[in-house]
């Protein structure tokens, strides 16, 4: 979606990606499991924005590259990392169409921070199909996804509205993203989709953002990877399945191995 492309390219924000440092408590989790498989390998960042992940993942990696479809981000990473080792790289890439990496190349592919929800639903396939033929089979692919159990709280009105005072800003801000952000999305669209695409105020309300369902994503999954494990965006717990259907955090990781 070029808009959104058109967001991540503005060197402000890119240089607000450029400040960030930290990690998600699913992502401490997942890096505190995966480690040990690190030691040697080759990691694919994808979406690496302004190298958060960069810290935490590439010192353990054999070879560490870091790819964004942002020349924007690119640039703000080469020079946060100017001094860093040269097995740490940073390309400009679109993870559609990944022709500078042969196949099975890597070991491990990150792509967090939500950035496959950046792209349509047809995009978003070609990612995965993209994450499968560069990815070495039983190698592990990572990333992050808005969960659209979350969204009640945008489409359906007895959730969206509040009369307690306390919530009145909050009250105000759903009615506005739902009647004027999203006023051609019907609710039942929102209750019969698996995945949906509509403004959730990112970026000062500039994006399109897509949403699906947890279960979903799981099948989603099917066709390329295999032993698909979720994680709590609040704890970095891991989630049963058992749990997935009623799950209303707003995104939630995913490890799974590549067929």
């Amino acid at each position: 979606m070029l808009q959104n492309k058109k967001v991540f390219t503005n060197a402000n924000v890119a240089r607000g990606y450029a400040m960030q440092s930290h990690l998600h408590p699913p992502e401490e989790t997942i890096l505190k499991e995966i480690q040990p498989r690190l030691s040697g390998s080759h990691m694919l960042d994808i979406g690496v924005g302004g190298g958060r992940t960069t810290l935490h993942f590439a010192k353990w990696a054999r070879k560490y590259v870091g790819t964004d479809y942002a020349e924007s981000m690119i640039e703000e990473c080469r020079v946060r990392f100017a001094g860093y080792p040269d097995n740490i790289s940073f390309e400009f890439c679109d993870a559609t169409s990944m022709e500078m990496f042969p196949d099975d190349s890597f070991d491990f592919i990150l792509f967090s921070f939500n950035g496959i929800d950046s792209v349509s639903h047809e995009d978003r396939l070609k990612i995965l199909k993209e994450v499968r033929r560069v990815g070495k089979p039983g190698g592990y692919f990572c990333f992050s996804t808005h969960n659209l159990n979350w969204a009640a709280n945008l489409f359906e009105l007895s959730r969206m509205i509040s009369f307690r005072p306390k919530f009145a800003i909050q009250t105000a801000k759903r009615i506005a993203m739902r009647f004027y952000y999203n006023w051609s999305i019907p609710t039942k669209t929102f209750r019969n989709s698996q995945h949906l695409v509509f403004n959730d105020g990112a970026h000062y309300r500039q994006m399109m953002i897509y949403y699906i369902r947890p279960l979903e994503q799981l099948r989603q999954l099917q066709d390329s990877f295999t032993d698909a494990r979720v994680f709590s965006l609040d704890t970095g717990a891991e989630i049963g399945v058992d749990q997935l259907e009623t799950n209303e955090e707003s995104w939630l990781y995913y490890l799974c191995r590549i067929k």
